[in-house]
Parts: structure tokens; C-alpha cells; sequence
């Protein structure tokens, strides 16, 4: 957990603003002493490779972060897709039904997940488009 994520709101909205200010610089502050699993060397060839030139190293952070959450999730979806395979009964002949169950991830259970994310990106860019897109009267 990043240290002064749980501050309090202040009852006016210009309080609150300032809280959400005062949380956002702290948090990427704290930044500046983790570590994140995906180098700062490759999120910034990468972010160069897409046209984003930024100094500030918080920033390259705050995209590892992201990508190290985002490729976490993936991960976590392709082994549930594993573990429901696994413990699908085997239909042809009980005789086949491995007794040893380990998990093995395979290309279809990375498939599943990823068809997943896919689903929900082409959803959210969906429903930004039409939003942005028609008459205020119609959305």
C-alpha cells in the first residue's frame, strides 16, 4: 500500500481538491522509492517507440505500475481459466482423468484472457465513441 492513500475530505469542494491535489503529489512522490518489476529503461524505449518524451521518472513509474497491473490481471485470468479446465471432468472415459493435478498454463487458457480484455477495451471504446459522438438529447 502506498503510504497517504487513506487521507480525509475536507466538507468544501475546493477542501476537497486540495486533498486530492495533496494525495496525487504524495502518491507520486512514493514513487520515487519503489521499484517496479518492469525497468525504467523499458517503459521509457517503449513510451520513446510511441512518441511520449517525458524527464520526469514518477511518470515512467506510474506506467510501469500500470503495465506491471494490467499484465498481473492478465495472468490471474489465464490461471482461473487453468483451474476451470483442470476441474472439468473429462467426458470420454474416467480412465483418462489425470490423477496428478497440476496446472499448466496453456496458449488457450492465455487466449481466453486476453479475448477477455479484448472484449472489454473494444466495450469502453465503444460506449467513449457514442458518448462523444451523439447529440447530447440522445445519450
Amino acid at each position: 500500500m502506498v503510504p497517504g492513500m487513506g487521507g480525509h475530505m475536507g466538507a468544501a469542494s475546493g477542501d476537497g481538491r486540495h486533498d486530492d491535489e495533496a494525495t496525487l503529489t504524495e502518491f507520486l512522490s512514493s514513487l520515487m522509492d519503489y521499484t517496479p518489476t518492469i525497468p525504467d529503461e523499458l517503459v521509457e524505449h517503449y513510451l520513446g517507440r510511441s512518441g511520449f518524451h517525458c524527464p520526469d521518472l514518477r511518470l515512467t513509474r506510474l506506467v510501469a505500475v500500470a503495465t506491471q497491473k494490467f499484465i498481473s490481471d492478465i495472468a490471474s485470468d489465464s490461471l482461473q481459466h487453468c483451474k476451470a479446465r483442470v476441474a472439468a471432468p473429462i467426458k470420454d472415459n474416467k480412465s483418462k482423468q489425470p490423477k496428478d493435478r497440476r496446472l499448466v498454463l496453456t496458449m488457450d487458457d492465455l487466449s481466453k484472457a486476453l479475448h477477455e480484455v479484448n472484449q472489454f477495451l473494444i466495450t469502453s471504446e465503444l460506449s467513449l465513441l457514442l458518448q462523444y459522438s451523439l447529440p447530447y438529447s440522445l445519450v
